[in-house]
């Protein structure tokens, strides 16, 4: 078939990257792996294969060994990855973490601006719950549709996910109100922006297609506005209408700034996967 011949293509170029330790190490190990009755089809085995490959040639790169990576000789490593699962879902990935953050820096961090503002726990869980059933939607209708179905449905979860959450926003009673103080606002919301900037660039670093990184920008931006709100200097400004059209526009570029990053980084995603099918 030509996606397992791709792949195996893959593999070759792969192996070709090993150390000759590592790669004695894996030509003992890959006989074992074959003989697991759950890898029996060969496009399974050698989607397989790339997953470790892909992965010892990472940890290489870090100076480690395939013996320390696997934690054992090759027939142990292979007892142990036979007992294991042999493939994650495909929607189990580290893309979800995407909406959360999403959520975070989107929703959240919006209605926070003004210190006069109070977190609504009820609302935010609620449409937190409203968030998680949009996604379970989109998982069970992405692998039924085609392309253009897969566009339409996810569309439609889009549209009437934001319909939802405005709703919520407009009729669940205020309860479970959390004021963000000046002063300790202010320490928490930039805080708040640089450890999460931070798990960004380590997971980008983890993950090179991550849709994290998406976020910065309007991380930043609800950021800058919420010390603005609550800074002397400017805490006046921020509660009069000059104030609240800074804060739409702020809002309004955070949200083009996740849009355009998003862009890139799916057009990025676009030319890899074009790239890894050049040599069929």
């Amino acid at each position: 078939m030509p996606e397992t011949s791709v792949i195996v293509q893959e593999n070759t170029a792969l192996r070709t990257q090993l150390t000759p330790e590592n790669l004695q190490f894996w030509d003992q190990l890959e006989p074992l792996l074959r003989q697991d009755p759950r890898l029996q089809d060969e496009e399974t085995l050698q989607e397989y294969l790339n997953t470790q490959l892909t992965a010892l040639v990472a940890a290489q790169k870090q100076g480690r060994t395939a013996a320390a990576y696997y934690h054992g000789d090759p027939i142990a490593a292979a007892q142990r990855l036979m007992k294991g699962p042999k493939r994650r879902p495909w929607w189990w990935t580290h893309d979800l973490w995407f909406p959360l953050g999403l959520f975070v820096v989107g929703l959240v961090l919006p209605t926070i601006i003004l210190p006069a503002v109070p977190l609504q726990l009820l609302a935010v869980g609620v449409q937190l719950v409203l968030l998680v059933v949009a996604l379970v939607l989109g998982i069970w209708l992405t692998p039924n549709l085609g392309p253009r179905g897969r566009a339409i449905g996810w569309g439609v979860i889009v549209v009437a996910l934001l319909v939802a959450l405005n709703l919520v926003s407009r009729s669940l009673p205020a309860v479970g109100l959390v004021h963000i103080t000046r002063k300790g606002g202010s320490i928490f919301l930039l805080l708040f922006a640089v450890v999460l900037t931070g798990l960004i660039l380590w997971d980008q670093r983890r993950h090179p297609d991550s849709w994290m990184p998406a976020l910065i920008a309007a991380l930043w931006i609800m950021t800058v506005l919420g010390l603005l709100a609550r800074m002397a200097p400017t805490a006046g400004l921020m509660a009069t209408s000059t104030g609240t059209l800074m804060i739409g526009a702020g809002t309004l570029m955070g949200d083009v700034s996740i849009l355009v990053s998003g862009w890139h980084i799916w057009r990025q995603r676009q030319a890899l996967r074009m790239t890894h099918h050049s040599d069929d």
